[in-house]
């Protein structure tokens, strides 16, 4: 995975790729899959040549749940 520079971005898309989700929320890829499974963010194919595009406002959201939620469920990355 190539790192994106935030310089390079005007601002964060309201659509992002795996790799800009990343980025974007500073968390782990094991981390992302566990949104996923939970059903918190969806990667579908909107995106150019069908690239799967998760939305900025599902990756805030399960960002900030991130410091609300309970120790036990931060690491249930099952």
């Amino acid at each position: 995975m190539s790192a994106l520079a935030i310089r390079d971005l005007p601002d964060w898309p309201a659509g992002m790729t795996r790799e800009t989700a990343l980025a974007y929320t500073g968390v782990a890829e094991a981390q992302l899959r566990a949104w996923e499974k939970a059903g918190k963010v969806s990667f579908r194919a909107r995106g150019p040549r069908g690239a799967q595009l998760a939305l900025r406002s599902d990756l805030d959201a399960a960002l900030a749940h991130l410091f609300i939620a309970d120790l036990a469920e931060d690491l249930d990355f099952g």
